[in-house]
């Protein structure tokens, strides 16, 4: 029969190593399984080492939450098939495409062969594996269901990306309205009005107040671009400098929620983050409080984390979570009873993922509403603005007709 040479972590988190006969390799493993162990690598005795893989493509710079995604999902299905994670993380480095993301594989396999557990080794990279992440894969180390975890957390991701997706989508035409209506502006002011400003220079004070103002605007834009370069890029430095500090956040976020219409969306995004990132670390194993501090991280506004954080005192008194929330400005009455019938039924995990899904329906609804009355507002706005312009360039026009008549 052959032998197999292994080394597995313990409860406890010791490594150990040891020879055990088997049939086969799966064999092999469910004998570690028995033990109470968790195998890191194994290996017939009279196997030749492997040769090293190729390396794979290099190349830094920002890991794609898509190929987060995607590797999740994969790691999760090859440790049910019972591939050892060494070996799982080794063969996802090899067919990842990322060039950067291997990298952090690499390093990641690198620190589990030599004893250390999964999440400390994703934490070194917090860049593409947020503590969200970190803290379910911990719990599923813990208790014993990390491919369970590991499926939960590439659900999470996709359908958090899906929303994200559904949102840009529905900005796009927008943003195509904004970037083409500035440079039909741009245009007028650049090499259209030049042209009248030359044939009207003669006339002076006499010209209408419309027309002087649209050719100082033109004279201003041809002579001092550049001013006004400096002044959108100073605004929104300015803007980022006051994002980066606590009190400037809070300034900018509340503005945010003050919006019509659109601060309506921000609020039941934050809650659809929030009520998923809990019930998805609950259903984990993570405890209350801890996922209320990563939860809290991701609903993405600072007043609305305020209310989470007095929640957390509260539920760390001994209150439960519907009861501090009822007080609190940004989750709705409807959210808070959903939480206390969770709490009640011993499923609040369940009853918060539900909450998300609902929440979500609402957030794509609010965002179609939004676009329904932001795309003819600035339509309107647009063709009233290249119609000022117009208007003030032949309204000397007319002047000089009335004279000639």
């Amino acid at each position: 029969m052959p032998q197999y040479d292994y080394k597995a972590k313990t409860n406890d988190g010791a490594v150990v190593s040891g020879t055990l006969q088997a049939e086969s390799e799966r064999s092999a493993l469910d004998s570690l399984g028995r033990m109470g162990v968790f195998p890191l690598e194994i290996a017939a005795q009279d196997e030749r080492p492997a040769q090293a893989a190729p390396a794979p493509r290099r190349g830094g710079g920002r890991v794609k939450i898509a190929d987060v995604a995607l590797f999740t999902r994969q790691l999760g299905d090859l440790l049910k098939a019972g591939v050892p994670l060494n070996r799982a993380l080794a063969t996802l480095r090899e067919q990842t495409s990322s060039g950067a993301l291997s990298e952090i594989i690499e390093s990641v396999g690198k620190d589990v062969s030599s004893g250390g557990s999964l999440h400390e080794s994703l934490g070194k990279h917090p860049k593409a594996f947020s503590s969200l992440f970190t803290s379910m894969v911990r719990a599923g180390e813990t208790g014993g269901f990390l491919e369970d975890v590991l499926r939960r957390l590439s659900i999470f991701i996709e359908r958090d990306q899906e929303l994200r997706s559904r949102v840009k989508s529905a900005l796009a035409y927008p943003t195509l309205l904004i970037v083409i209506g500035t440079g039909a502006i741009a245009f007028l002011m650049v090499f259209f009005i030049p042209r009248f400003s030359e044939i009207f220079a003669r006339m002076g004070d006499s010209l209408p107040v419309p027309t002087q103002i649209v050719m100082a605007a033109s004279s201003f834009v041809r002579h001092w671009w550049f001013l006004i370069f400096l002044g959108v890029a100073g605004g929104l430095a300015a803007v980022n400098q006051l994002a980066a500090t606590g009190a400037g956040r809070r300034i900018l976020d509340r503005l945010r929620l003050r919006i019509p219409v659109f601060g309506d969306i921000v609020r039941k995004n934050a809650i659809s983050r929030f009520t998923r990132t809990l019930g998805t670390l609950l259903k984990s194993g993570v405890s209350i409080l801890g996922a209320l501090a990563i939860a809290k991280e991701a609903m993405g506004n600072a007043v609305l984390e305020e209310d989470v954080v007095e929640a957390a005192a509260g539920v760390k008194q001994g209150k439960s979570l519907a009861e501090v929330l009822r007080t609190s400005r940004a989750f709705p009455p409807m959210v808070v009873q959903m939480i206390a019938v969770g709490e009640e039924g011993g499923n609040l995990d369940e009853v918060l993922v539900d909450v998300a899904e609902s929440y979500d329906t609402q957030v794509e609804r609010a965002v179609r509403v939004f676009i329904s009355l932001f795309e003819p507002a600035l339509l309107v706005f647009m063709a009233a603005l290249v119609g000022f312009v117009v208007i003030a360039m032949l309204l000397p026009v007319f002047s000089l007709s009335s004279m000639i008549k």
